[in-house]
């Protein structure tokens, strides 16, 4: 039943922001709100450590998307992408963040890559959804973490 939860919610971020460039407050707290549940109910975790957890992701993440502005004076990661991976927290623990970030980077990487084989120009400021990419990171990991359970 999560599965199937996760992944309509999943389909629908990389639906949205795909097409408008936003992941919406009210998909990203479904997300951090499934994933509370899914942590008390199976009691994989303590939902307060995983609050918590999901806490200093979101602080790293935003302080990361910050310290990018700072330095090179345009955003490269969007507020909607640093509140996914806090919400995605509480699904996978702390712990599976690197995994889902790596898988996302590989993905939005060979996103580009596709892209520019098409004949796109791509420059430094142009900005793609990193939404449906985050997604595919995290279904990947949580199905990967089921697996391992």
């Amino acid at each position: 039943m999560a599965g199937c939860y996760l992944v309509v919610l999943l389909a629908s971020v990389c639906a949205i922001d795909g097409r408008y460039g936003i992941i919406p407050d009210s998909m990203v707290l479904a997300l951090a709100a499934g994933g509370a549940l899914q942590t008390y109910l199976w009691g994989s975790a303590d939902v307060w450590s995983r609050g918590l957890e999901a806490t200093l992701v979101f602080a790293a993440a935003a302080l990361f998307r910050a310290c990018y502005r700072w330095l090179r004076g345009h955003d490269g990661l969007g507020f909607g992408d640093v509140k996914f991976v806090a919400a995605g927290t509480l699904w996978i623990g702390v712990e599976g963040i690197p995994g889902l970030l790596l898988i996302a980077v590989v993905s939005a990487l060979a996103s580009l890559l596709i892209l520019r084989s098409e004949g796109h120009e791509l420059d430094r400021k142009q900005a793609i959804s990193f939404g449906p990419h985050l997604a595919i990171g995290l279904w990947w990991i949580w199905v990967l973490g089921q697996q391992a359970a």
